[in-house]
């Protein structure tokens, strides 16, 4: 929204500046007009419509696009953000927009019409039309609005900056696992269907067994969720001899249920002890889990954590059974790849089922797991072979979330690369209306000085000194907008302190990025009026002054 309203503002001082040239550039017809007995009044009025029927025609026009854009982005996007294909545009804020558009050109209109209004009849007359305009209030006035699209088209370029750099930093981010040649979905066992823990694990038993016989398959995991996608659950637990310091929250740990060879099935590595076997799966095993390594160092540290207990609950005094720490396993994003959250738990799905009398998690029979397989080849090319398997299990069982772990991951980044990619296109529409801001202001000071150009010319500058202080203009105009756009950028960039990753809101390399792009930009909008300048013939310009 914030960037909309900055886009809206460059608009407005774009149509502002238009206006004032235009205005400029109709004073002797105005001097004429007012001489012959025209209302200030009338021409006011006149002056508003024209600045009305062009913001009119401007907001129609993008309203229509916006139509085109969004049924073009429905159909063509939907795969890098869920449910696009279901916006639209509300109609309903159509009006509010009409409203909007008429304001705009109003308030854009007034300035430029009130300032020509002001105009004495003689002094139009005897200015003529190529003195029309040389008002220094009138050049001061078109210069600060440029000035204002560069520091508004600044403030969007670092946003922009900001939030590519954060992706950036986001996609280099090791999630913990590997992605690749990875297959996952989704399976939930009816209660009915599958009443006890030992019908549940025989189901997936056979499951896995069956997958790991397709060629290619290296490894069948099942999980309670999977990393990533910031849907585990925690659970608060107290480690053996851990005294929590003052003012310490609770402990909690995202957990996780496993059976299967899920840790080898995502290349989870084994820090010290061992993966859970059929020791952990056999009745009336002791309970144990699996802890990550931030787990350890925050929890245990000093100590080796293999052998060592925790207790489910606040108090390690509570009546909940020991689980005893077989293993110590690399960390994982749980929620998202930018998570920081590091802390896990894993637990064998057979010991949290109630009717193996060890209740030290009230779910029942646990059923409702994801499936994770490596093969050796596309995973995309395993989804026949997995739903005709599972089929054959139970025809009757719902399948959902069959994708690769890759898309899994992209899919968690949708709304970042969402955001980047708005923010980003905003930036370049501010960028581009601030240079034709550039030059429009600097076309329009070479006409009105031609004849001091050609005069310096004709006293001895070179068309090199010409082309040199035209340019020269463009980047004073831009280096003084940049200024004015890095001081807005310390404040309003500090909202986008939640939506950053590994970047401070005032980064060094996004700031100079968009220093450099405004900068050059600028001089590249100045080169034409500059060229255009330089080329001017001293004799000739003087015969026509």
């Amino acid at each position: 929204m914030a960037a909309v309203a900055l886009i809206l503002l460059i608009a407005c001082a774009n149509l502002a500046n238009l206006q004032l040239v235009r205005a400029a550039g109709r004073k002797r017809e105005f001097g004429v007009r007012l001489a012959l007995g025209a209302a200030r009044r009338a021409m006011l009025r006149q002056l508003l419509t024209e600045s009305l029927l062009i913001s009119a025609i401007g907001g129609l026009t993008g309203i229509a696009l916006a139509v085109v854009l969004v049924r073009v982005a429905a159909v063509n996007l939907t795969g890098m953000v869920p449910r696009l294909n279901e916006i639209a545009v509300n109609w309903a804020v159509v009006p509010l927009v009409l409203g909007l558009i008429g304001l705009t050109g109003a308030f854009c209109g007034l300035a430029p019409a009130l300032a020509s209004m002001k105009a004495e009849v003689l002094d139009a007359l005897r200015e003529g039309s190529h003195g029309a305009g040389r008002s220094r209030g009138q050049h001061r006035l078109r210069s600060a609005l440029v000035i204002t699209e560069a520091a508004l088209a600044m403030v969007l370029l670092v946003g922009a900056g900001l939030l590519l750099r954060s992706f950036a930093r986001m996609l280099e981010t090791d999630p913990g696992i590997e992605t690749t040649h990875v297959m996952t979905a989704s399976l939930a066992l009816p209660k009915q269907d599958y009443p006890t823990q030992q019908k549940a694990n025989a189901f997936y038993s056979e499951l896995q067994k069956r997958l790991e016989a397709i060629p290619g398959v290296h490894s069948v995991g099942f999980s309670s969720n999977i990393p990533v996608i910031g849907r585990n659950s925690s659970r608060l637990f107290t480690p053996q001899g851990y005294i929590r310091k003052p003012n310490e929250g609770w402990a909690l740990a995202s957990n996780y249920l496993v059976a299967g060879n899920y840790f080898d099935a995502l290349r989870i590595p084994l820090i010290s002890g061992r993966y859970f076997d059929a020791r952990d799966d056999r009745p009336g095993a002791p309970l144990t889990a699996i802890i990550s390594q931030s787990f350890a160092e925050r929890y245990f540290a000093g100590k080796h954590p293999v052998g060592m207990h925790v207790k489910i609950g606040p108090s390690y005094d509570s009546p909940m059974p020991v689980i005893t720490i077989v293993g110590v396993v690399g960390n994982v994003k749980a929620n998202h790849l930018d998570d920081e959250q590091m802390i896990q738990m894993y637990e064998p799905v057979s010991q949290a089922a109630a009717d193996l009398g060890q209740l030290h998690a009230v779910i029942g029979v646990v059923g409702d797991l994801r499936v994770v397989v490596r093969t050796a080849g596309d995973p995309a090319d395993l989804e026949g072979n997995f739903t005709k398997i599972v089929r054959q299990l139970d025809p009757l069982l719902a399948i959902t979330d069959l994708q690769t772990m890759d898309e899994v991951v992209s899919s968690t980044q949708s709304s970042r690369r969402f955001s980047t990619a708005v923010l980003a296109a905003f930036a370049a529409v501010a960028l581009l209306l601030s240079l034709l801001g550039i030059y429009g202001v600097l076309a329009y000071t070479v006409t009105e000085k031609t004849r001091e150009i050609a005069i310096r010319m004709a006293l001895g500058a070179t068309r090199q000194h010409v082309l040199r202080r035209t340019i020269a203009s463009a980047i004073v105009l831009a280096s003084v907008g940049i200024i004015s756009g890095l001081l807005a950028s310390t404040v309003l960039t500090r909202f986008l302190k939640s939506l950053l990753y590994g970047v401070q809101p005032l980064d060094s390399a996004a700031i100079a990025g968009a220093t450099a792009v405004l900068l050059l930009c600028a001089i590249l909008a100045g080169w034409l009026p500059a060229r255009r300048a330089s080329a001017i013939e001293p004799m000739e310009a003087l015969r026509r002054e």
